[in-house]
Formats: structure tokens, sequence, C-alpha cells
């Protein structure tokens, strides 16, 4: 059976009904018409990098293709978000919006971006992550071309001033996308850069708030489950800079997490697939955990 979509994300409406303490402002002043719905929403969860936060919008903002919105999710900020954007002159840029909350976490911070955007597709951008200028285009081209509803890309990894393109696999099937997820030391998608039609959002729900680590992994995994078949664009579209505040230093601990998943998701139910899968993924996070030690 098909794990149902976590309530979080359609308990409250898109438009109004907002949680206590939460606000909801644009980055200038609010427009007195409503906004035209944009092609994409380029949504970013943040909390404390406000340096890293400006070279992510500068990047959106810079892109060639223009119909887009930019969504904010402070979560939490000891410098709070629209001070940062403002200071960097970004706030004149009617497309950038600002959603402040108390700190709840990165799946309740990401299903707050959710229902705050209001463009057909929504791009996920981590806050110290960039968009290449062409990123957009090449994603709408696709989207177009394709008929496709959610999209993974290549990306650029940036580590001590050297650079290495990363290339994805890509899955004949869901299913096999699917064992590729649980199996593979690294995961076969980046959630930065990621596309997604916002009709499968409202299908499938957003994301699990249980999962206080790789709620994002539960998402793919849920999304295939239900028979999407992601899109590959096998063009780095999103420059992921490398440091330790980026690297999951908990690792070991994050097994549960993982196991959680593979109980879940596992695609076969024979006796000992799970067992095995644990035990692969096990070595696999051990080794990630000893490579962080020497760091």
């Amino acid at each position: 059976m098909n794990p149902s979509p976590p309530p979080s994300l359609y308990g409250l409406p898109r438009q109004g009904g907002r949680p206590p303490g939460t606000t909801e402002t644009t980055a200038a002043d609010a427009p007195t018409t409503p906004l035209v719905r944009p092609t994409f929403s380029v949504c970013i969860v943040v909390r404390d990098r406000p340096a890293l936060l400006v070279n992510a919008v500068r990047s959106v903002l810079a892109n060639t293709f223009g119909d887009f919105e930019v969504v904010i999710v402070d979560d939490g900020s000891r410098i709070p978000v629209a001070q940062v954007i403002a200071e960097a002159c970004l706030s004149a840029d009617r497309r950038v919006r600002v959603v402040t909350q108390p700190p709840t976490g990165i799946a309740e911070a990401r299903n707050r971006g959710l229902r705050s955007v209001m463009g057909r597709y929504v791009t996920v951008l981590d806050s110290d992550d960039e968009l290449t200028a062409d990123a957009l285009a090449r994603l709408y081209d696709l989207l177009s071309s394709t008929g496709g509803s959610w999209v993974y890309a290549d990306y650029t990894e940036i580590r001590r001033g050297t650079s290495r393109c990363i290339r994805l696999p890509e899955y004949a099937s869901a299913g096999r996308m699917s064992l590729g997820v649980l199996t593979r030391p690294r995961l076969p998608f980046k959630h930065s850069g990621t596309t997604i039609d916002r009709t499968v959002l409202d299908r499938i729900g957003g994301y699990d708030e249980s999962f206080r680590l790789f709620e994002d992994v539960e998402l793919m995994l849920r999304a295939l489950r239900a028979g999407v078949h992601p899109c590959h664009l096998a063009h780095p579209i999103v420059l992921f800079h490398r440091h330790d505040g980026n690297v999951t230093r908990g690792r070991l601990g994050g097994l549960v997490f993982w196991f959680r998943l593979i109980d879940m998701y596992r695609p076969f139910k024979w006796p000992g697939v799970a067992t095995a899968i644990k035990a692969l993924r096990t070595l696999s996070e051990t080794g990630k955990w000893l490579v962080t030690l020497g760091r």
C-alpha cells in the first residue's frame, strides 16, 4: 500500500491561515494588485547564512529566463532575512518575497515555503548554492519538450577553489531509481535544483515533518512510489559550494532515518532484502563519517 501524503502541507489553506508567529512579506512593499502567477517559484530555506543567501538570491535574479519569483523562508535567523535582503540592495525586486517564522526545522520550513509559492513549478535551491544564469531557461526547455513534471539536474561541486561536474545517472523506470536512491553511496539526485510541477505536490503532499534528516530523500522515494518518473537534465545548473557547514556529521545517527526509509520504500519484500540494504547503507554512511573525521 502506498504511504499517505503527510497531512501537514495541506492542513492549512495555501493563502491565509498562517501558523501563529509566522509572517509573510514581500522584500519590497506589498503590491496593491495580485501578482501574476509566474512559471517558476524558486524556494530557499535559510537560517543564519546571510552572505551565502545573498549570493544564492543574486544568482537567481541573474537568470536569463525572467518569469519567476524567489520565496525565502527565514527559519528563525538571528539577523532577519528581510534586513539582509534590504542591506544587499535586493529589496527593490518585487519578485523576491520573504516568509518569516520561528525556528522549526528544515521539513517544516520547506512546507511553509510550498504553502507560500505561486508558480507552476517549484525549484528548490539550498541557501548555500547558486543557480547558473541559464538554469531556469534550460529547465523550461526540458519541461516544455518532454511534458515532464519532475526534473533533477547535474551540478558543479566547488571545494577549495577547484570545481568538478557531477554527472548523475538516468533510470529506465521509477522502480530502478528507487533502488538506486536506497543503495548508492552517492545519492543519484541532488535536491537543490530539483524542479517539481505544483500539481504533483498537490497529489503526493509535501515534506514529511517526522524526518529530521533526509526529508528530501523521503519526498523523492514517495514520488517514485506514486509512479513519478523524474526527468534528468544532463547539464549542471547548480553551483554546490562544499564546506563544513553542509557536511552531515551525524551520519551514524542518521542511520535511524535511513533504516526507516528502507523499511518504507524497499522495492522488494523478499526476506532478507531490507537487512541487506541496511547493511550496505551502514557501510556507506560509516565510510562517509570516517572521511569527515579527517576534515
